[in-house]
């Protein structure tokens, strides 16, 4: 019975790690527009389903904030839902896709926390990276000697904007892995000037600045005593680089998307959405508008993760977020200092400070990756301290 057991153990063990992996290595693959289900969500959730049931629910303080947050947003929803169908007679279903993927991302969290839990170390959520990073890679090379370029290039994403969100998760990640030993210096080097690369030529000014801004902090070596000198230098020389090839850099579409973002249309407070809540009533602003009345009133969704929440689901569901994210701040600082929060929490959050991206797995998968190897850290230094 022991060898059954064992085996059963060893199989459903490897078996989550290949689904995993390709749920992770898959990711930049989406075949279907935007808004619908695509590979990596298939398999993601058929991870989470047999996670939850052979391991089951974590009980700790992100499972509690998170499952808060999630059943507000049913409220919410429930109302909005009833209101529209039994006294507007005007549901309309396509609403709830939010909603939808609210729900998945948040099993999809539970479910690897509980995973991770359960492991002393995972190389799953590593290796699929890599591999989804080298697909990107691939697609731009062959577009590059055998096609061509899009201006505002996506990869096989369905819009820039995705590419971007991507690139900023996955330099947090790359990071992350740099602060566990899993990757070099050099390699955490190379692979963020890559994803900087990738999000140049989005012409996201939201990823591309984002990643800048936490680059200039991530080249600090951490574990290195003239870490502070390396930094200085390398500061110094970018500079310098800077105002010698500034005339070819006020050429590019970087630098144009950049200095005109003031002067277009798209990005003004009111066309992002960001002055809706103050439009809102008493009580919408206290438990939310809804996503039906957001985009009767503005057309589209509101261009910030924070703002929509806030907007959405009113103070309440905007503070239980909140409470979500410094949690997971205050946990990433006490391991990995100040550095820490600006190289893993940095690119996602400034991020989403002009960009809607609750519904983008994969910085769910950054969020209980960093709290599992953040948990891990504690767990080596307790046993080196006893």
């Amino acid at each position: 019975m022991k060898n059954i057991e064992f085996n059963l153990n060893f199989f459903s063990n490897n078996l989550l790690k290949i689904i995993l992996f390709l749920g992770i290595a898959s990711f930049p693959v989406y075949i279907l527009p935007s808004g619908s289900i695509q590979i990596t969500h298939i398999l993601l959730l058929l991870f989470s389903i047999f996670v939850l049931s052979i391991i089951g629910i974590p009980r700790n303080k992100y499972f509690y904030v998170f499952s808060f947050f999630i059943i507000y947003c049913y409220f919410v929803n429930i109302f909005y839902f009833y209101k529209d169908f039994y006294l507007v007679k005007d549901l309309v279903i396509k609403h709830a896709v939010e909603l939808m993927f609210l729900t998945y991302n948040y099993i999809l969290t539970i479910s690897l926390i509980s995973y991770f839990t359960n492991k002393k170390v995972d190389y799953a959520v590593f290796y699929g990276l890599i591999f989804s990073i080298l697909i990107i890679l691939s697609h731009l090379l062959y577009g590059f000697f055998f096609g061509e370029l899009d201006y505002r290039y996506h990869s096989t994403f369905n819009n820039p904007n995705q590419l971007g969100y991507f690139s900023a998760c996955c330099f947090s990640l790359i990071y992350l892995f740099y602060r566990n030993y899993f990757i070099s210096y050099l390699s955490m080097f190379f692979l963020m000037l890559l994803l900087i690369f990738f999000s140049m030529l989005t012409l996201s000014k939201a990823a591309y600045i984002a990643l800048f801004l936490c680059f200039a902090f991530a080249i600090k070596p951490f574990n290195h005593k003239f870490g502070k000198i390396f930094w200085l230098l390398f500061f110094l020389t970018g500079i310098v680089l800077f105002i010698v090839l500034f005339p070819k850099i006020s050429e590019t579409g970087v630098y144009n998307r950049l200095i005109n973002v003031f002067n277009e249309q798209d990005s003004s407070l009111e066309y992002r959405g960001y002055t809706l809540y103050f439009k809102a009533t008493f009580l919408q602003s206290i438990f939310g508008m809804g996503l039906k009345n957001i985009i009767t009133i503005n057309g589209l969704e509101v261009h910030s993760t924070y703002m929509m929440i806030l907007t959405n689901y009113g103070v309440i569901g905007f503070l239980s977020f909140v409470l979500l994210t410094l949690f997971w701040i205050f946990d990433i600082k006490k391991l990995y200092g100040l550095n820490g929060v600006i190289c893993i929490c940095g690119p996602v959050l400034l991020y989403g400070l002009t960009h809607n991206g609750i519904r983008f797995s994969i910085f769910y998968i950054l969020f209980a990756t960093s709290i599992f190897l953040s948990n891990k850290l504690v767990q080596e230094k307790n046993f080196k301290d006893m």
